[in-house]
């Protein structure tokens, strides 16, 4: 049965998802899961009403499990309780908070409570109608995320910026300055917790995200909670949780993209943090929203550490190593430049070298924020499917030596000339030489805090992550700690950005299939129905947008992004960015005609819609 829910889970196969409905007890969930969002469904989205009552921007959204109501929290310290489907707000619950908040969720097995938490510090759980359940004041600082358990609906975790992650369950007492032992995780005082996600079908597995790029799964069965006054706060903790709250040295695995892993590993960056983190309905995907960078997903089941890329492998073959030539029709090869500039690929296709070759110079060439180390992914990829190609080695090296991965790309040329030793004496051989020699004592610019450096433990899980399996661009996200990503169905991928648009990418292709302005500034949360083509959004502006797909016509979008090119690479040029201009562009000073031009091109692609505020 578990290799059929992952066939299915993998294409979507109606007729088999119909046979499955009829053997399985499970299978009607799964097919509804499956099939509510569509392609022609997603391309007819537009927003069907706004839903109007809160005073502040809205931080976060959460639908209950039967998808009938609908909870979002605001920066006027209200909860609001919707019933989105006759756009009425039956409850308006007043919280004890007294800042921003940020996560709010549904718990009780008939989602009759909501827990809340705020930049005051505070967790909140209160019934719907609304008298006071629990009322924490354990963080001491601001409580970004909360996190649910499927299985126990009583059950939740906060994850605070104070470095602590604390878990509760409402049937036993909670009382803050009793020795009650629910201290889930700690980090080092350093260590901001950005966010917190449970996988849904192995909820023992709980991901948490930082302010360091790194996504750490821990597996709660081997971890012992503890008393809040038995950690010591000390910057030896900066990364990694008390040994007091560990009984397992394996307890956790580190999830970065690969030249994020290695180039931060032994430094704190502060360019990078993990926003948002969530799990697929199967629990075999992970996909992580990257501040400062792109999104990013992660197959937990089919994993490749960032090693990989960095050392050869030893075993020699006899084949004869010689000069890339493309074995394809030129018809194929002009359909493969068409796919590699537009992202219309689709990883099922039996794909010949040249593809990847092609791509891989392509990203070599474009140099986006990633591009280099996805266009070594696509070179090593060659050589380990293709290992007679020699322009493979030479164009990954050229990468690892732009990366300024020197000991890795003489690697990497040492082991090229030991496989072929005519290679040597070849021209391209000096250069990759004089490049390597040339790339010497260039300092890599990098973001850093000064004066803090990781335990060596720490760095060496950091050089063992595991790396991204497809990556998704286009999006921007250098503004706000609080920006989600979500899976649509199996089959889509959505996510807010700084310029206010809503980006939505086919998985299997990472390619764009529409672009829609949800908010006069930032979207930062999105939330799509649990079985129903509903998506609902907010930001900065006051109100939540509910997103449904438009009747079949020929009448326009006026919310849709003519020209969604533009967009995307005005915001690569934004994430380029140093982070300090980004605040001050953001807060209206004058910057270089260089940098401002790209906020131009968001405009300007804005500006076409004929009424950007129409619903």
């Amino acid at each position: 049965m578990d290799k059929t829910r992952r066939l299915l889970n993998t294409r979507m196969n109606l007729p088999q998802m119909l046979q499955y409905r009829e053997t399985h007890r499970d299978g009607s969930k799964h097919l509804q899961q499956n099939c509510h969002f569509s392609f022609d469904l997603i391309k007819r989205l537009g927003v069907q009403h706004e839903l109007n009552g809160h005073e502040g921007c809205v931080n976060c959204l959460q639908w209950s499990t039967d998808g009938r109501l609908l909870a979002s929290g605001s920066d006027d310290t209200k909860v609001i309780i919707w019933e989105p489907m006759k756009h009425r707000r039956p409850h308006i619950l007043s919280t004890i908070h007294v800042g921003n908040i940020f996560s709010v969720k549904f718990l009780g097995v008939n989602n009759s409570m909501i827990a809340s938490s705020a930049g005051d510090g505070k967790v909140s759980v209160q019934e719907l109608r609304g008298s006071q359940i629990l009322h924490c004041i354990c963080h001491k600082s601001r409580v970004k995320r909360l996190a649910t358990c499927p299985v126990v609906s009583t059950m939740f975790w906060s994850a605070s910026e104070d470095s602590k992650v604390i878990q509760y369950d409402l049937r036993q007492p909670h009382i803050c300055t009793s020795q009650t032992a629910n201290l889930f995780l700690s980090f080092g005082s350093h260590c901001e917790i950005k966010c917190i996600a449970v996988n849904p079908t192995k909820p023992h597995y709980i991901a948490v995200g930082c302010n360091d790029a790194y996504v750490r799964i821990y597996d709660r069965r081997k971890i012992k909670t503890c008393i809040l006054s038995e950690i010591n706060h000390s910057i030896s903790e900066y990364t990694y949780p008390s040994s007091s709250t560990l009984t397992d040295p394996n307890v956790v695995q580190y999830y970065a993209p690969g030249h994020i892993a290695i180039d931060n590993a032994d430094i704190s960056s502060i360019r990078h943090a993990v926003t948002y983190i969530e799990f697929n309905s199967a629990g075999s995907e992970m996909l992580v929203n990257m501040g400062g960078e792109h999104l990013y997903l992660f197959n937990i089941e089919n994993v490749k550490p960032v090693s990989e890329i960095r050392f050869p492998s030893l075993s020699r073959s006899r084949t004869k190593y010689k000069t890339f030539q493309c074995k394809c029709k030129p018809e194929e090869c002009s359909s493969y430049n068409q796919q590699i500039y537009s992202g219309e690929l689709s990883p099922s296709k039996d794909l010949c070298a040249c593809f990847y070759m092609r791509r891989g110079y392509h990203s070599y060439k474009r140099r986006w924020m990633g591009d280099l180390y996805a266009a070594a992914r696509d070179f090593l990829h060659v050589i380990q499917k293709w290992p007679h190609e020699r322009k493979a080695y030479v164009y990954l090296i050229r990468c690892l030596v732009e990366l300024g991965w020197l000991e890795d790309a003489t690697r990497w040329y040492d082991y090229l000339c030991q496989l072929d030793p005519a290679f040597t004496s070849d021209k391209q051989a000096q250069k990759i030489l004089d490049s390597i020699q040339q790339s010497k004592g260039r300092k890599k610019d990098i973001d850093t805090l000064e004066a803090i450096e990781p335990e060596q433990a720490e760095v060496e899980r950091r050089l063992d992550s595991m790396d991204y399996d497809l990556r998704f661009l286009g999006h921007c996200n250098t503004t706000t700690d609080i920006m989600e990503a979500n899976f649509l169905g199996n089959d889509f991928i959505c996510a807010g950005s700084d310029t206010g648009v809503i980006f939505i990418w086919e998985k299997k292709t990472q390619s764009i299939i529409n672009a829609l302005v949800g908010d006069m500034s930032i979207v930062n949360c999105l939330q799509p129905h649990p079985s129903t083509c509903l998506i609902a959004s907010s930001g900065i502006d006051v109100s939540v947008k509910l997103w449904s797909p438009m009747p079949e016509s020929n009448s326009e979008n006026s919310r849709v992004i003519k020209d969604c090119n533009s967009l995307v690479k005005a915001n690569q040029t934004r994430i380029l960015m140093d982070p300090f201009g980004t605040v001050l562009l953001g807060m209206g000073f004058n910057m270089p005609e260089t940098l401002v031009s790209s906020e131009r091109e968001i405009l300007a692609a804005i500006s076409e819609m004929p009424n950007c505020e129409a619903s």
